[in-house]
């Protein structure tokens, strides 16, 4: 499905290639894995490895050892690694629109209606993001158990009309 202009909401290519490096890392264990075996794992080019790996490291998310037998390894399990932490990673703070992220640009925020509407939103998104680990997206039956562990059946969401 395509919006207005044919663009879509979704993250960006490099966060899909740091959640792909992070699987082939779990996939490892604690064995360390070079940014050779890494590329020839993902099918990312070495040099697209390497900024993955910078922005991965530098969130914590992954452990860089240096030298001759240096090597990447997971930070954390990947039960411990919130989908939330690698979009804010590579993408920063999470904002569906301009009002709804800190320091808002936004000319009309004041007389708009929606602006508490739109950051409730992205309340809620952050939430889903924050409870959907690396391993969840590693199961290959994510789709079916997925919106139960994420969505408290007893809360409901209230939509409106807009």
């Amino acid at each position: 499905m395509q919006g207005v202009g044919g663009l879509m909401l979704k993250i960006g290519k490099l966060t899909d290639y740091g959640i792909l490096v992070l699987d082939a890392l779990a996939q490892a264990g604690s064995v360390q894995q070079s940014t050779e075996s890494l590329a020839a794992a993902t099918g990312l080019t070495v040099s697209t490895l390497r900024k993955v790996m910078k922005t991965l490291a530098d969130a914590g998310l992954v452990i860089a050892r240096r030298g001759a037998h240096g090597g990447y390894r997971l930070a954390r399990a990947p039960e411990q690694v919130s989908i939330l932490d690698v979009v804010v990673a590579f993408e920063g703070p999470v904002a569906l629109t301009e009002c709804s992220q800190l320091g808002s640009d936004c000319d009309i925020q004041s007389s708009c209606s929606l602006a508490s509407g739109w950051m409730g939103v992205n309340d809620l998104l952050m939430q889903i993001l924050a409870r959907v680990t690396l391993e969840d997206v590693r199961q290959q039956t994510l789709a079916q158990h997925l919106p139960a562990r994420v969505l408290d059946s007893n809360q409901r969401i209230r939509l409106v009309n807009l």
